[in-house]
């Protein structure tokens, strides 16, 4: 019997509808029912993971440790619960759980019962580890995708294609996942947000996606066109916050992503390091800073800039004068619409850029003063010079 047909049969058996968790509490299959919606239970399952009261509550009642159905009362206005351990080989491998109606009997289990858990735990074993070992060939075959030489990557791309890990496209996208330097994060929160997004960042759903985890990046090769959008609301989850994504450019054939994946690591560098860009950073937009990352910033020091720049930052009141240079500069020197970007009175902004004049010694006059000036603070930028 396959996992839908025993899960029915389990739930027919109960007399209600049942979701079947892993030990992850990710939603592994739910039975159908003709009855009122219950709305806490089809939040599960469009979320595809249990929430994190139920997780807390499971977890503080010891279902995992138990025998049989546990009862669960309860909370805030939910609905009290009978959830049961599923196991196999003595190992638990997931949860059943049902909500219970108000004034039915506190708890049930029957031979019937219990032998259906034994075959959901068979089921559930047998598609972990599966999930393993599509795991480990995906992190093998994307290592030889990435990271390899010319033949190695030619031979990953194949064995992928024709695997069915990843579907045929015209064009490939890597992105880069990972916390940034000095900030910790498990291995099991990039699993799970790889999980997330391989589920929901694609375009187009029909197209497989494929990922793994390696060395605390979590790497993903995707067919075809990306939803940032999807990528970003995701980052913006609590449990995913610290983390920092880039995307790289579009490239063809697959055996040419790896150039996707160093342009997505360049894009995730400057979420990291420019505190203006959102969690989610795209090799397309990146301009000029697609050379400048690639310099060793964290090397650098004040010493390293143009004089001039290195004279305004200097200055008493050198941040607001960067700022106000920068200002005019991104605005191709046009007074009128600085003045209004930096929300002061023109003659404000003339005062401000005869103090940088003075204490830079430059002619802003000069186009290739203009370019230096602005490549600098950038610069100082992305190094934290300023």
């Amino acid at each position: 019997m396959n996992l839908e047909a025993q899960v029915q049969a389990y739930a027919d058996r109960l007399g209600r509808p049942i979701i079947v968790f892993d030990v992850e509490f990710t939603v592994i299959a739910f039975s159908v029912h003709d009855g009122d919606v219950d709305h806490a239970r089809l939040a599960i399952i469009l979320a595809h993971r249990g929430s994190s009261r139920a997780r807390e509550s499971i977890k503080e009642y010891r279902v995992g440790h138990a025998d049989g159905p546990v009862l669960i009362p309860a909370i805030e206005g939910g609905q009290t619960r009978l959830v049961a351990p599923i196991r196999h080989d003595g190992h638990l491998v997931g949860y059943v759980s049902s909500t219970l109606p108000d004034g039915h009997p506190a708890a049930e289990d029957d031979d019937v019962l219990r032998a259906g858990r034994e075959q959901l735990g068979v089921i559930l074993a047998a598609m972990a580890l599966g999930h393993r070992q599509d795991e480990d060939r995906a992190l093998r075959l994307l290592s030889g995708l990435f990271e390899g030489e010319a033949e190695q990557r030619a031979r990953a791309a194949d064995e992928l294609l024709t695997s069915g890990l990843l579907s045929p496209a015209p064009h490939y996208t890597a992105i880069s996942i990972a916390a940034p330097p000095g900030a910790a994060t498990s291995a099991a929160t990039l699993r799970l947000m790889l999980d997330r997004a391989l589920a929901s960042i694609p375009v187009f759903p029909t197209l497989r996606a494929v990922g793994a985890v390696v060395d605390g990046e979590a790497v993903l090769a995707v067919p075809y066109e990306i939803d940032a959008e999807r990528l970003t609301a995701l980052l913006a989850q609590p449990a995913f916050s610290i983390l920092r994504a880039g995307i790289g450019g579009a490239h063809a054939p697959l055996a040419a992503a790896h150039r996707s994946l160093r342009e997505a690591r360049i894009a995730q560098r400057a979420v990291v390091v420019d505190v203006a860009r959102s969690s989610v950073a795209h090799w397309a937009d990146l301009g000029l800073d697609r050379v400048l990352l690639q310099l060793p910033l964290e090397d650098l020091a004040l010493t390293d800039l143009p004089e001039a720049v290195q004279r305004i930052l200097a200055a008493q009141s050198g941040p607001d004068l960067a700022h106000t240079l920068e200002a005019y500069l991104d605005c191709g020197c046009d007074a009128q619409r600085t003045a209004q970007e930096l929300h002061v009175h023109r003659s404000t902004l003339y005062y401000r850029l005869d103090r940088i004049r003075a204490i830079a010694d430059v002619d802003l006059a000069d186009g290739g003063v203009r370019r230096e000036l602005h490549t600098a603070l950038r610069v100082a930028t992305l190094a934290s010079l300023r």
